[in-house]
């Protein structure tokens, strides 16, 4: 498939028509309905047959949870607000837009992207979009929220098209999850899901988190240009011209200068910024800090747990600073205006999470996800094809039952135990068996409704235009999901049949390290 197929601008090729189809689709409010009942059918059905699944570790049988019994009735009824409450995406954007609406509604945003931005050639700034979108893993999943309305507004800023923006974040972060320069919470979940599979065969085995890391490091800094690719040769010729008219948020002024109160408003920011993480500093790297875990540890302490609050609190304190330094804010009820008007835009997105929740909580309570995650993998275990083939059809796999079981340490839980001794015995390391997995993982993330945070880049999107539905979303959305399994098969294949090191002394064999 050619970019030139793929970029068709006036809606043709595959693409054109997966927009077209999926805009056609319901409204997600309701789509996620029609979810709900197809969740609660299919539970009736598969409680009706029988469906089951036993875990291989500990011998807990699965069995389907009919949603039509009176248990099942009584359950939706009484936990419905709770099911809103589960879902974490909704939570977590109320926490981070106590930032970033400071940051966009003082006039921050506009400021800094106006004084280090706009003259940045166009290649330049994608470039350095993309590299910063698929690093932020190394974040956990802050990326998802805070980039995709960030490179929005500098898009639109400069002059494009801000759902392109929306549309090169989010690919990029969700697609580029499995890559980062440095290790973070995701090995430490990864690996620790792993080691607990592997010690199955092997009860004293321990992976080092560092057993991916030189192939992740590589991916970390070939994938951002992967994206750079999409963004320029598909994305932006496909979506086009940018026109204000269509959306609710008005154009950043790209033509005047900085005044002088922007540039006292700017400069305090800067010096609020430095004094916040000063201080987070310190409450984080001295020996025994506050963010410190028990075992003096910081990926697995409170600094990795309050690592979106830490992240909040750097747009809070700038933006309060160039608020009030700027004349935009003269008392505390405009900074809390400011905030409020930021809070409205969540409207639609919270309307879709009352409904997201109760999809999400449904599948857990079934146990549908959980059966098709350890049949799935008994399945691939029959099928008696090369270890290599063997490994990309894990790839394949996860990457199909992640639009079921978007969760990379719940899919990891159930696939793990099967998984992993299994490649063992075939003289495959347990870290080149989760390298496949999380590749898979990451792939699809872009792609799923089932990600919490799609629908609230959908609500991002409507922001700059009113009619963006899902089909618009998927259809710009898929290079980057397509483009990075290439990518990384590709990386894979190079890394297995050249025998280089995944990480320091691990390579694709079992016991050679």
């Amino acid at each position: 498939m050619s970019s030139k197929t793929l970029a068709e601008p006036k809606g043709g090729g595959v693409l054109g028509f997966i927009e077209r189809a999926g805009n056609k689709l319901p409204h997600p409010v309701l789509l996620f309905v029609y979810f709900c009942a197809i969740v609660i059918l299919f539970s009736f059905i598969g409680s009706l047959l029988g469906w089951s699944a036993v875990h291989p570790v500990d011998g807990t049988v699965y069995t389907v949870f009919n949603l039509i019994s009176k248990e099942g009735i009584a359950k939706m009824f009484t936990q419905f607000s709770a099911n809103i409450k589960s879902f974490s995406a909704l939570i977590d954007q109320l926490v981070i837009l106590l930032g970033l609406s400071l940051l966009e509604g003082t006039g921050l945003a506009s400021a800094f992207l106006r004084r280090y931005f706009l003259k940045m050639p166009k290649k330049a700034l994608t470039l350095a979009v993309t590299f910063i979108a698929v690093l932020s893993s190394a974040a956990s999943d802050a990326g998802f929220m805070i980039l995709p309305p960030l490179v929005a507004m500098l898009f639109m800023a400069t002059g494009r098209n801000p759902i392109a923006g929306i549309v090169a974040a989010y690919g990029s972060v969700a697609a580029g999850f499995c890559s980062s320069p440095i290790i973070s919470i995701v090995e430490v979940v990864g690996f620790g899901n792993t080691q607990n599979a592997a010690q199955i065969i092997d009860p004293s085995i321990t992976l080092p988190l560092t057993g991916n890391y030189f192939f992740t490091l590589t991916c970390s800094l070939i994938l951002p240009l992967v994206s750079f690719f999409v963004t320029l040769k598909i994305v932006e010729p496909r979506l086009g011209k940018y026109d204000p008219a269509e959306g609710s948020i008005t154009s950043l002024d790209v033509n005047t200068q900085l005044t002088e109160d922007e540039g006292r408003g700017l400069k305090a920011a800067g010096i609020a910024l430095i004094i916040y993480a000063v201080v987070i500093a310190l409450m984080t790297f001295p020996k025994n800090a506050i963010l410190r875990g028990a075992d003096g540890g910081i990926l697995n302490g409170p600094f990795m747990n309050s690592i979106l609050l830490i992240i909040t609190g750097a747009f809070f304190f700038p933006g309060v600073a160039y608020g009030i330094k700027a004349k935009v804010c003269k008392n505390h009820k405009d900074i809390i205006e400011i905030m409020t008007n930021g809070y409205s835009s969540l409207a639609g997105y919270i309307l879709v999470a009352v409904f997201a929740g109760q999809l999400m909580q449904y599948f857990s309570w079934t146990n549908l996800g959980i059966i098709c995650a350890i049949n799935g993998a008994d399945w691939i275990q029959s099928l008696g094809v090369p270890v290599f083939a063997l490994l990309v059809f894990v790839v394949l796999f996860t990457a199909l039952l992640n639009f079921l079981m978007p969760s990379h340490a719940a899919k990891l839980a159930f696939m793990g135990p099967v998984l992993v001794p299994l490649f063992m015995m075939l003289n495959v390391s347990p870290e080149a068996t989760y390298l496949a997995y999380r590749i898979g993982d990451s792939v699809t993330n872009a792609i799923t409704p089932m990600m919490g945070y799609f629908v609230l880049i959908l609500a991002w999107a409507q922001r700059y235009k009113k009619d963006v539905g899902m089909g618009t979303l998927i259809s710009n959305l898929l290079p980057y999901s397509v483009w990075y399994l290439v990518t990384y098969l590709v990386l894979m294949a190079v890394w297995y049949f050249l025998g280089l090191p995944l990480g320091p002394g691990v390579g694709f064999a079992y016991g050679l390290g």
